[in-house]
């Protein structure tokens, strides 16, 4: 899970990299994730791949339309909202997953997650603080840029909680490959009719594609799907929130963007809000049905 986070620090990298638009980003991103899924999905999983009974075949379609929809609205609101305002909104998702989970996959809420999860959010809040303090007096596409990331973390929340119940059943490859392509899909549904350009970009832009595809989603996303069979989802969910510190040193490596005083309090916040969580251990999936 640490792997995972690492990962998913990387998103946001190549994201600024890259010019094309957001749809095509997600789509790129789902596919060739899904190529390199597929070999494992065809042939290493087959028996399991038969056997998987409809009412999981329409979950695995519904957690593909969950992060479908995580992705582009993430993504996209990075084109209207500062960097740290849009990792912050859209790493509200614990607060959804653990109300989420208490009422419908009736999972407790252990005392020691509580303070971890004050601790991260106060942590990722004080990283964003001088970026929201820019944007006090929103503007219109400002508005819409929050909209959408709010609107990630809502997707982001749906994904990890159909996940967490799928994943005590199926295997990481047949889950994950099952997702992504359901989520590729979802993607074209929206391309077509929009008459978005999928095509004939340059070869920089594919490269930065499978950049996303290799590192933020397979050892990211494809790593926290083998852990949601181990743990509940409001973990998963809360060490997601690693991202934005992971961001901030990526982006003062890469973009000479030096963090200000504020940006590594909050970082050292949110590590200690991590190792909380990981000194205790995995926890116990629970109830799932």
């Amino acid at each position: 899970m640490i792997t995972a986070v690492l990962a998913v620090s990387f998103a946001a990298i190549f994201i600024r990299l890259s010019e094309a638009p957001a749809l095509v980003i997600a789509f790129y991103r789902l596919l060739f994730t899904l190529f390199i899924l597929l070999p494992g999905f065809l042939i290493g999983q087959w028996k399991e791949l038969r056997l998987i009974s409809i009412p999981d075949l329409w979950k695995i379609i519904l957690s593909g339309f969950f992060l479908a929809g995580h992705f582009y609205l993430w993504i996209d609101s990075l084109n209207y909202s500062p960097v740290a305002v849009a990792v912050i909104l859209v790493s509200l998702h614990p607060i959804f997953v653990t109300a989420a989970g208490r009422l419908l996959l009736g999972d407790s809420v252990p005392p020691r997650f509580v303070p971890s999860l004050i601790l991260v959010l106060t942590g990722t809040a004080a990283i964003a603080l001088e970026s929201i303090t820019g944007v006090i007096l929103y503007s219109s596409t400002e508005i819409r840029g929050i909209l959408m990331a709010l609107g990630g973390a809502v997707m982001m929340s749906g994904y990890l909680l159909v996940g967490r119940h799928l994943r005590q059943r199926l295997s990481t490859i047949i889950y994950a490959g099952g997702t992504y392509a359901a989520a590729s899909i979802f993607m074209l549904i929206i391309a077509i009719p929009a008459q978005v350009e999928l095509f004939y970009y340059p070869a920089r832009e594919y490269i930065i594609f499978a950049a996303l595809a290799v590192v933020p989603t397979l050892f990211g996303h494809t790593v926290f799907n083998w852990a949601l069979k181990r743990v509940r989802a409001s973990l998963i969910s809360l060490l997601y929130l690693g991202e934005p510190l992971g961001a901030t040193i990526l982006a003062m490596i890469f973009f000479k963007e030096v963090p200000s005083s504020l940006q590594v309090l909050g970082g050292a916040t949110i590590l200690t809000g991590l190792y909380l969580v990981i000194k205790t251990g995995p926890e116990s999936p629970g109830p799932v049905d």
